[in-house]
């Protein structure tokens, strides 16, 4: 190889070198990006301004039809007892008659034992005095429990917007105080998610599986607690070096 080509050849590797010595310093050089996340929560109280009492009336018969009469015939007197108390539009909700066969089984063997039928009633208060009195009313036209029974907001949105408020507040303080710990500069949220949790609350005192036994002057005292509405927002924030 004759002197010139070592001469190119060596300056195209020094030339190699020095380009790579650059970039490899700048590797190992710290980042003064990065990123921080966060987590805010936020909880508001109310107090509920609705309640919503589930009745059910279940009876076994030989036949289908007579099982669906008699639940028809106690879900009709119940309705004719609620009407008396002049309740909003919508506030009372009958749902669907279901009807369906009950079986006895012996010796591998399924044998046809009646008929069983339900139907379920929603009844929403806003007056809560009057809980007792229609859950009385239930038993005496027949109804034989009470499937469920919850307080709630009619419109939750203004308690929401309150918990989402108090949720991005704490997020955004946690992550300036962890930015003013570490001496770094927050550019800006990268990326955010949230979750949210409606509030309904069950009372101290239900009625569950109530039987006719518990008819009328056998009223429970219900405690009105104040619903919490809980917000979760995750944020993950920019940063840099406070002097980048």
């Amino acid at each position: 190889m004759n002197k010139a080509k070592i001469a190119a050849l060596s300056s195209i590797i020094a030339a190699s070198i020095f380009c790579a010595l650059p970039a490899q310093a700048d590797d190992k050089k710290p980042s003064a990006y990065g990123t921080l996340n966060v987590v805010g929560i936020g909880e508001y109280e109310a107090a509920p301004d609705e309640a919503v009492l589930n009745f059910q009336i279940s009876a076994q018969e030989a036949t289908a039809s007579a099982a669906r009469d008699k639940v028809e015939a106690g879900v009709s007197a119940f309705l004719k007892e609620l009407s008396a108390l002049k309740l909003p539009e919508g506030a009372v909700i009958a749902e669907t008659l279901s009807v369906s066969p009950r079986f006895n089984y012996k010796d591998g063997k399924s044998e046809l034992a009646g008929y069983q039928g339900s139907r379920m009633v929603s009844v929403t208060l806003a007056d809560f005095t009057k809980i007792g009195e229609v859950t009385d009313l239930a038993f005496k036209s027949g109804i034989n429990e009470v499937a469920g029974f919850s307080y709630q907001l009619k419109d939750p949105k203004a308690a929401q917007k309150k918990a989402r408020e108090l949720a991005i507040a704490d997020a955004k303080a946690k992550a300036q105080e962890l930015a003013d710990g570490f001496e770094v500069k927050l550019l800006g949220p990268k990326t955010m998610s949230f979750e949210l949790n409606q509030g309904v609350i069950m009372p101290r005192t239900m009625l569950m599986a109530a039987s006719m036994d518990n008819s009328a002057g056998s009223r429970a005292d219900y405690t009105v607690d104040e619903i919490t509405i809980k917000a979760q927002v995750s944020v993950t924030y920019n940063f840099k070096a406070k002097h980048e």
